[in-house]
């Protein structure tokens, strides 16, 4: 399965989900289930797009000018405020994870190069990376400290599939490993997460077709990007 297949899944199961918000019609509380998919795989290919890009400066430039733009957007659809800024979209937590693995191939590479005692280096990358986790919850990032954290698990374990299947099923059932509410729905939909674990199990790295015009080129590469903002605004015309 390519990179691109798995882009599909994700913009179509959070699609699926923002659309059962609404609560347009009976059953949407499935919808919201199928988007617990979503996440995830942003997720993984957050750090699929950090070990491959050529340029981390521009990969994280886009990335925060986009979660700008489209943050008015957001809280307007999901919120009717166009400037609250309490509650961010998902790109500020995607920014802030791409922060977090920067950091910490940063500092891993700076370690081995002064050889610096192992131990005092992962303890002063564990205080930075924790203390960017708790300003994202502090700010507002959707899915909080938690989503960072995946981030950061599937990072390190980029190479170690075999990890990725008890990443995810402490991911999905985070709400009732912190609550301990396991009767609760709305948390019981939070473990068809782990669903996301095939595609990137399959995953087999590559990136999907190669449009040969330029245009199709950049269509291709930022279409999922303004998908995001353009799904929402259409969201928020059909229901605000």
């Amino acid at each position: 399965m390519t990179i691109f297949v798995i882009k599909i899944i994700a913009a179509l199961s959070m699609l699926i989900d923002h659309i059962g918000s609404f609560q347009p019609f009976e059953g949407w509380e499935y919808m919201r289930m199928i988007g617990r998919v979503s996440f995830p795989l942003y997720a993984f290919m957050l750090v699929q797009g950090f070990m491959h890009t050529r340029s981390k400066w521009k990969y994280l430039l886009r990335m925060l000018i986009l979660a700008i733009v489209t943050q008015p957007i957001y809280t307007y659809c999901f919120y009717t405020d166009a400037w609250k800024w309490d509650e961010l979209n998902i790109l500020f937590t995607l920014s802030i994870g791409l922060i977090c693995m920067w950091l910490l191939e940063v500092g891993m590479k700076t370690a081995q190069k002064r050889k610096t005692a192992w131990w005092l280096s992962c303890f002063a990358l564990c205080t930075a990376v924790c203390g960017i986790m708790y300003a994202a919850d502090y700010l507002g990032a959707d899915y909080g400290w938690m989503g960072i954290a995946l981030i950061v698990l599937l990072y390190l374990t980029a190479e170690r599939k075999w990890a990725w299947c008890p990443i995810l099923l402490l991911f999905a059932c985070r709400k009732q490993l912190v609550t301990g509410a396991w009767n609760e729905s709305v948390y019981q939909r939070n473990l068809f997460a782990a669903v996301s674990l095939i595609p990137m199990l399959l995953y087999n790295g590559e990136p999907g077709p190669k449009p040969k015009s330029k245009w199709g080129a950049a269509l291709l590469k930022y279409g999922f990007y303004l998908f995001y903002p353009l799904h929402l605004l259409v969201l928020a015309l059909i229901f605000r």
